[in-house]
């Protein structure tokens, strides 16, 4: 479902009209489809889960004076959402997801807030879509990323060219070793979660630096193509 804004009046509405839902919470007003909650027991889901869980317990055993260290972090470091609408996250929201980042990407977890900004983006990158005799790989710069600084790779599969909102497909497909260097082979990755690519798909790869050591992302770099295949 797309997120849209609303005009005053609408934004004021509560209640359902038929299908849709309007409600708010502490980040505003919004409309969703009534759905039947349904719960996902696919891997990525029970260990993504797990690692929430984990989060949430170690903010419960951390100092209030580190809980406020993040709530004062949070609301100098907003997100910024699909609209281009910058959000404050809660200090528990805020350690949560950094914590959630470190414990997937296999770094130590802060406590703390980190004390420097998000890596800076990657420079350039490009990819080949070639799942024949040629090669399914990212190009980027800088390389190698530096010694504290990994590749965090989404990943979307879709069946026709002309499709370019991908947000909802986004999968995260691999966090790298690092210091990787460029010319990354990423075609295993991707169909382990997405299955044998084929040709005439497209791949829409986002990619961004992550800083092992404060548990930030830099901003997405996007490249996407056609799968071929020169066999």
């Amino acid at each position: 479902m797309a997120k849209v804004t609303y005009g005053p009046i609408v934004g004021q509405a509560s209640g359902s009209v038929g299908a849709t839902v309007f409600s708010r919470n502490r980040y505003g007003t919004y409309a969703r489809r009534r759905a039947i909650p349904t719960i996902s027991t696919t891997v990525d889901a029970i260990n993504a889960k797990a690692r929430l869980s984990g989060a949430s317990q170690a903010w419960g055993a951390i100092t209030p004076e580190q809980r406020l260290a993040w709530v004062n972090w949070a609301l100098a470091n907003p997100i910024t959402d699909v609209l281009g609408v910058q959000q404050a996250l809660t200090g528990h929201a805020a350690f949560t997801g950094n914590y959630a980042r470190m414990n997937r990407a296999g770094d130590t977890e802060l406590e703390d807030p980190p004390v420097v900004g998000a890596p800076a983006a990657l420079l350039t990158m490009t990819a080949t879509f070639d799942i024949g005799a040629g090669t399914s790989v990212v190009t980027f710069t800088p390389t190698p990323l530096g010694t504290d600084h990994r590749l965090w790779l989404q990943a979307a599969v879709v069946n026709s060219a002309s499709i370019n909102y991908v947000q909802n497909l986004l999968r995260l497909v691999h966090v790298s070793a690092k210091d990787l260097a460029t010319d990354y082979d990423y075609q295993a990755v991707v169909e382990a979660k997405f299955g044998a690519l084929q040709v005439g798909q497209k791949v829409v790869l986002l990619a961004s630096v992550f800083d092992g050591a404060t548990g930030l992302l830099s901003g997405p770099r996007r490249v996407e193509g056609v799968v071929e295949s020169t066999v």
